[in-house]
């Protein structure tokens, strides 16, 4: 009996256990991995930048990443709060959407009507006043998780302040353990690569983000849309997931401008100037500002924003698409891993 084929089933079997028990620990874990995950990836992003600015300014590093990282807590609050703030002017200071809604409410319901179908209890439509009580409701309750969210984003600063302070503990523990040159060069080299690849993605990634931004701005300046600089920065935002975020802008514009516009071509001017954005993002910025460094392919893009979207949520989202970089990266630094890593990448033509 030929019992060859044991060793290789086994390797397998061990193989699926380890990946089950990494999804159940990512799982059982989220509330300690989420905040060292994003530490992780504002390190890399800021890295970089950190050791130019402590080559011209001369600061003691510590302080530098202190004052750093405190900047970057007051931008993120800063839009937090400017998010929210405009969120409350525009329910409250709109009265032309209780009357667009009431309208749009009483063609529909005739619509049913004529098709037979009773509306009497299918719609429990409030106006925009009677709506305040409920959206102060829903404030209060989403006080408390921008708190729960604010303390994880306090404790990622943390964690990236040590990440960044201790960055020479990694390189120092590889030349206490390994004492072959040759092999300590090939780590090195790896993780410069990595390290270069991820931050520049990163830190690509945000400039992109701030120019789509202040293109969409603009362009719903042009158009006449109120609260341009809200749905700017809305759409800037949601633009860091990938399909489902830009889906959700590109609703929720249209549907502002449907209820705020007389006429039927704002609603499709405000869709144009999303895709139009989206498609000057894609075609122009990123290969300008990013390139081809992280080149993943659609599919393994789609396939990151759900898994993460599943495993933690929209934070899961954003930090997915670094990670199968990252993972790209690994596999094609080894030989024996290199073709799995085309299944990440962009098919090239030969």
């Amino acid at each position: 009996m030929d019992y060859s084929f044991y060793p290789r089933n086994l390797r397998i079997t061990v193989n699926l256990f380890l990946f089950c028990l990494i999804v159940f620990i990512l799982v059982i874990a989220k509330n300690f991995l989420v905040p060292i995950a994003w530490a992780l990836l504002i390190s890399l992003a800021s890295l970089r930048f950190l050791e130019r600015m402590h080559e011209k300014l001369g600061l003691r590093w510590g302080l530098l990443v202190f004052i750093h990282l405190f900047l970057m807590l007051l931008i993120i609050v800063g839009v937090v709060g400017f998010l929210l703030g405009e969120m409350k002017l525009i329910i409250t200071n709109s009265p032309e959407l209780d009357t667009k809604i009431q309208s749009v409410d009483s063609m529909l319901r005739v619509w049913l009507s004529g098709l037979g179908l009773d509306t009497q209890d299918m719609f429990n439509v409030k106006s925009l006043a009677k709506r305040l009580s409920d959206f102060s409701n829903f404030l209060f309750a989403m006080v408390g998780n921008v708190g729960h969210v604010f303390g994880d984003i306090v404790l990622s600063l943390i964690y990236s302040f040590f990440l960044l302070f201790y960055k020479d503990l990694l390189s120092r523990f590889f030349r206490m353990k390994y004492s072959d040159k040759h092999k300590l060069q090939r780590i090195h080299g790896f993780a410069e690569s990595s390290l270069s690849v991820i931050s520049d993605y990163l830190s690509g990634t945000l400039i992109m983000t701030v120019l789509m931004g202040a293109m969409i701005y603009i362009f719903l300046l042009i158009l006449g849309i109120k609260y341009a600089l809200f749905w700017a920065v809305f759409a800037a935002v949601l633009n860091l997931i990938p399909y489902i975020g830009n889906a959700l802008a590109l609703v929720a514009l249209a549907v502002y401008a449907f209820l705020t516009k007389d006429s039927a071509w704002y609603p499709v001017l405000a869709v144009a100037v999303l895709v139009f954005s989206n498609a000057i993002q894609e075609n122009i910025f990123r290969p300008l500002i990013v390139g081809d460094k992280l080149s993943l392919n659609a599919l393994t893009v789609f396939i990151s924003v759900i898994v993460g979207g599943l495993l933690w949520g929209v934070s899961g989202m954003v930090m997915f698409i670094p990670v199968a970089g990252i993972i790209k990266i690994i596999l094609e630094g080894k030989e024996s891993t290199r073709p799995y890593a085309l299944f990440f990448g962009e098919p090239k033509v030969p």
